[in-house]
């Protein structure tokens, strides 16, 4: 693996404006992680490459040296505001093929990690003339802090009492999206014979990870230790793929035998699901924010029956109670 240009990764997080700890969170990384990359004390994981990559808006290529000088790449910001104050976000290649060119629509950020949130984003873009909605992949735990920060106007996330700082969530309003299914993503057919993570070390699978502070790493941390599996012995424990899409499409794609995930995840790659526990999604706003034309947004989307029934389609999520504010 080339090495990670570390002046290159130093550059570009003080361009976005981002502190080592902002990175950290929205990479999915540790803040001790992201200073040893930068002063050239660590090479990252291709997962750790692929979340700082993702995070700053830019491409694995561009992190890695080649011994050339590079031109600088252009990019471009969605840029919106929060409580009167002005939040922009630099658009991941994805966004960018995907992203209408023009820069004057504001944006309306919503973080998250679940399929249900990109097609929120995109259903509540549809009906509104006047923003367009980005969708953020974050974990929950990076969700969560970029909510407090007012960096997003809202963010999608499982089981938030189980969170750390769940203790700030009387900061919140929250409204059910829908419960889904949280469990092992195998290839179809399961040729490994996987039942469980004391499978994992039984068959040498190789692992898609997710990041500390992401539900799914968490899930899969309760299930090393219930089974008494040594995480240092796992293939691919160490590597961290941002997003639940990510780490479906590399078990696919043939570069992993399993992953903790979800059941939608499972059904758009093809992948066989073993069900573990089911998992409540719920979507966050600042109390002093719901009456926002950009919260309006999301929850006119979040409410509509188009919405409703795209999700449901997913044949994995339980869409009975989806709108409903909670108490």
């Amino acid at each position: 693996m080339a090495k990670i240009d570390a002046s290159r990764v130093e550059t570009l997080r003080r361009a976005r404006g981002f502190s080592q700890r902002v990175l950290s969170e929205a990479a999915g990384v540790t803040r001790q992680a992201v200073g040893a990359i930068e002063s050239g004390r660590m090479q990252p994981s291709v997962g750790i490459a692929l979340g700082l990559a993702r995070a700053l808006g830019t491409t694995v290529e561009e992190l890695f040296a080649t011994g050339e000088q590079r031109a600088p790449r252009a990019s471009r910001i969605a840029a919106g505001t929060i409580g009167g104050r002005p939040v922009s976000h630099a658009l991941s290649g994805d966004q960018l093929a995907i992203e209408p060119s023009e820069s004057l629509v504001p944006s309306v950020f919503v973080a998250g990690c679940d399929l249900a949130v990109g097609l929120l984003a995109r259903h509540a873009s549809a009906r509104s003339r006047d923003s367009r909605v980005i969708w953020l992949t974050m974990t929950n735990r990076a969700a969560l802090a970029a909510l407090a920060r007012s960096e997003v106007h809202a963010a999608i996330l499982h089981d938030v009492t189980t969170l750390s700082g769940a203790r700030q969530l009387r900061d919140f309003v929250r409204f059910e999206l829908a419960t889904t299914r949280a469990g092992w993503l195998v290839r179809d057919g399961n040729p490994l014979g996987l039942r469980g993570a004391a499978d994992l070390s039984r068959t040498k699978a190789r692992l898609a990870n997710r990041p500390t502070g992401a539900g799914a790493r968490r899930l899969l941390d309760e299930q090393l230790r219930h089974a008494k599996v040594d995480p240092r012995k796992i293939a691919g424990y160490d590597r961290e793929l941002a997003g639940q899409l990510d780490a479906g499409r590399a078990i696919a794609q043939g570069f992993a035998d399993a992953a903790i995930g979800l059941a939608s995840v499972a059904r758009v790659f093809g992948l066989q699901f073993l069900s573990l526990r089911e998992e409540r999604c719920t979507l966050l706003v600042p109390r002093a924010a719901t009456r926002t034309h950009e919260v309006a947004v999301l929850l006119d989307a979040l409410r509509s029956i188009s919405y409703r029934r795209d999700l449901e389609a997913f044949e994995s999520y339980d869409v009975s109670r989806t709108g409903e504010q909670s108490a």
